[in-house]
């Protein structure tokens, strides 16, 4: 066990008290405690080991206290398992294994992974300072122990992923644990131990243990504060359950073009059954916040066998219902005990699927890739393929190529769409917004500006590497898919990383020439003339004149001033700029007025004091410069 917090150090220990005071001649328990090290006093602080029997707990005073004990390692684990066997040889073995977990992600799925988490943030059981047991690592770590476990029990959040059994598969023959989080004193081990003393089997222990959780974790259900599940499944030979999986997994993903012909709703007639595969995959990852239930599962994931179930009916699928009753089937020889607080059965086991992340991440699905269960199964390749043959319905635009050819020229934004559930683009407003622009220029520059409430901004960066089979482009060394590219349309898809868009621009050629003020400015202006305010009339200013002044606005959104007096070091200065298109204020280091005369070739540029109390601005002194 791992506390990994200080009020976790002492409700795991209270835990292994209580199944300690339950012992006897027959039943005994062996403790590993790695206390978190974040609390005041002993309690706090080291790893400790221990042995219990006849009611009597007994540290193993020759471990000792080890305060940089690895409790992550799996050699660490294997030994512990072999040191209990040995104290109490010839006897059935259940392994308990506490602390945080979280759901399955398969950055850490990997043996050779060491990638850390500043929080109990895993697939894994054990945290530990950063560093996990992922659940490859327990597994491989019982097996490598050579001892024979009658059942695993998981005292840690959100330990039901059907990746994880894959995995575990063959290390106990019984699996006790919740897909959900669950609450800190988890299972009451003082029954536990007296069944087994009592010579009950494991397996009527385990569902007794089941059902005496779930009648007490009830009352959080009750009060309306979330839901819980918890559940045993059979661990030992998981053969049939991957079989009925890959073979109903293939059909599905051989069938996503198939014309639905069903009249029953939810499935849509003349829809495809993918689209309708979709559907129920969004359903189910979608997470009702106001649904206490759904307070403590996954959210970065669906449950494999209530999704099966809803793809049948969503998509209209007929012959999907044989391999449905399939798996039934076999759950049934699986699963041994199943409860939730709702009285459903619709959350079994999670089954990956991060769209936030997964969808963006190369990286994210190779490591999937390389998962067992997805190897069993072939999960992964269906979840991608499935959501791209969706998502490339609605996406299926003209795009005109060569690319880089009909990209240069200013592109002004008209919408934003998000992606709808069923793949569809929504509008998705961007208050505030009042403006956005992209100009392609054909020596690799792009200038984008941006108007919020009335304030534009400028910024130049470069833009590149088209490439005219994959719609894809690089600006500012971030990918975007190019979903539509006519003569008059841009649609620009966000997230193109080898991913999915989820985010799309609709944006509308312009003409270059159709300019705002902030891109009227643009350029260098020398002064010619400077005056200042007398008697409410504005007198040309003959003295404290600088010999040479001059501003240049650029397209990066700097704002360069150079200014020179006689017998002076010259003044050099660089300052971030925007402008209220309506006012011509302009907002820097220095804030000052301007207007343009003269078609666009004469800058005035005003200072002023703060505003008077009728709230109009009154400048003071004005300068006149010329565009060079």
């Amino acid at each position: 066990m791992s506390g990994g917090d200080p009020e976790h150090d002492i409700l795991l220990m209270e835990s292994a008290r209580q199944a300690a005071e339950a012992t006897g001649d027959d039943v005994a328990v062996t403790i590993l405690m790695k206390a978190s090290g974040k609390g005041e006093g002993e309690a706090h602080n080291g790893t400790r080991r221990y042995t219990a029997q006849d009611g009597v707990l007994t540290q193993d005073t020759e471990f000792g206290s080890i305060d940089d004990f690895a409790v992550t390692d799996p050699a660490r684990l294997s030994e512990f398992i072999r040191w209990s066997a040995e104290q109490y040889q010839g006897r059935r073995y259940l392994l308990v294994i506490g602390g945080h977990g979280g759901g399955f992600l398969p950055s850490i799925d990997l043996p050779e992974e060491e990638a850390g988490t500043d929080g109990p943030q895993s697939r894994a059981t054990l945290l530990d300072k950063g560093k996990v047991m992922t659940s490859f690592q327990l597994g491989d770590a019982i097996r490598q122990s050579g001892i024979n476990l009658d059942a695993l029990i998981l005292h840690s959040c959100q330990q039901g992923s059907i990746e994880m059994l894959a995995d575990w598969e063959g290390t106990a023959d019984y699996l006790l644990g919740s897909p959900f989080s669950i609450p800190d004193y988890a299972y009451d081990y003082i029954s536990l131990v007296n069944d087994l003393r009592q010579e009950r089997g494991v397996e009527e222990t385990l569902q007794r243990t089941v059902d005496r959780t779930i009648n007490l974790w009830q009352e959080f259900h009750d009060e309306e504060l979330s839901g819980m599940v918890v559940e045993v499944t059979r661990l030992r030979d998981l053969t049939a359950l991957w079989d009925v999986l890959r073979e109903t997994i293939d059909c599905m993903h051989n069938t996503m073009d198939v014309v639905n012909v069903t009249t029953d709703l939810p499935a849509v007639y003349g829809e495809t059954y993918g689209q309708g595969y979709l559907r129920a995959l969004f359903s189910k990852y979608e997470v009702d916040y106001d649904d206490f239930f759904q307070e403590l599962r996954v959210t970065r994931a669906v449950d494999i066998v209530n999704f099966i179930h809803s793809a049948a009916i969503q998509s209209g699928n007929m012959r999907l219902a044989s391999y449905v009753n399939r798996l039934d089937e076999v759950l049934k020889n699986i699963v041994v005990a199943h409860r939730q607080t709702d009285g459903k059965h619709d959350y079994i086991y999670n089954v990956y699927t991060n769209l936030s992340f997964y969808s963006f991440s190369q990286e994210e699905r190779e490591s999937y890739h390389k998962c067992r269960f997805d190897q069993l199964t072939g999960w992964g390749n269906f979840y991608e393929g499935l959501v791209d043959y969706v998502f490339n319905l609605h996406d299926s635009g003209l795009v005109l190529t060569p690319m880089a050819e009909h990209l240069i020229g200013k592109w002004e934004f008209v919408s934003r769409y998000n992606r709808d559930i069923d793949g569809n683009w929504k509008e998705s407003p961007m208050p505030g917004v009042g403006g956005w622009s992209l100009s392609f220029r054909s020596n690799g520059e792009v200038m984008q500006k941006t108007t919020v409430e009335g304030l534009s901004g400028m910024d130049l960066t470069n833009w590149g590497d088209p490439d005219d089979e994959m719609h894809t482009i690089n600006i500012n060394d971030a990918s975007f898919k190019i979903l539509k590219l006519t003569e008059d349309e841009l649609e620009l898809g966000l997230g193109a990383s080898g991913g999915y868009c989820m985010t799309k621009m609709l944006c509308h050629r312009t003409d270059d020439n159709h300019k705002g003020l902030a891109e009227r400015m643009v350029g260098k202006w020398t002064m010619t003339k400077g005056y200042e305010k007398k008697d409410g009339e504005w007198v040309e200013m003959t003295e404290n004149m600088p010999e040479q002044s001059w501003v240049e606005y650029r397209e990066n959104g700097r704002l360069y001033m150079y200014t020179l007096c006689s017998g002076q070091e010259p003044i050099y200065e660089d300052f971030q700029w925007a402008v209220y298109e309506d006012t011509g204020f302009v907002l820097s280091a220095v804030n000052h007025q301007i207007t343009l005369e003269d078609n666009d070739n004469t800058l005035i540029i005003a200072y002023h004091d703060p505003l008077d109390s009728s709230g109009e601005i009154n400048p003071d002194h004005k300068y006149i410069f010329v565009r060079n």
